[in-house]
């Protein structure tokens, strides 16, 4: 198994607007992620590139990210409400 290192785009999520609980769910649930993307993906969608991205639904939340398989890194790209 693949143990895939952690990007984040710092723009992805304001932490700050968060409570406390929801940021360690978010943060616990993408750390797991890391570790077998694909078992996560709930869905796909594109980015303005074309480049397909995963998307997992977790406590209210959309974390769509990308599988760099060839540098080994898990790219979070985009962390929303679930229903927007």
């Amino acid at each position: 198994m693949i143990e895939y290192r952690l990007q984040i785009a710092h723009e992805v999520i304001d932490f700050d607007s968060l409570k406390a609980a929801d940021r360690k769910r978010l943060m616990k649930r993408i750390l797991e992620i890391t570790s077998y993307p694909a078992r996560y993906a709930d869905y796909e969608e594109r980015d303005a590139t074309g480049r397909k991205l995963d998307v997992n639904v977790h406590s209210g939340y959309a974390i769509a990210y990308w599988e760099d398989f060839a540098d080994k890194y898990l790219k979070v790209l985009d962390v929303k409400p679930a229903d927007r």
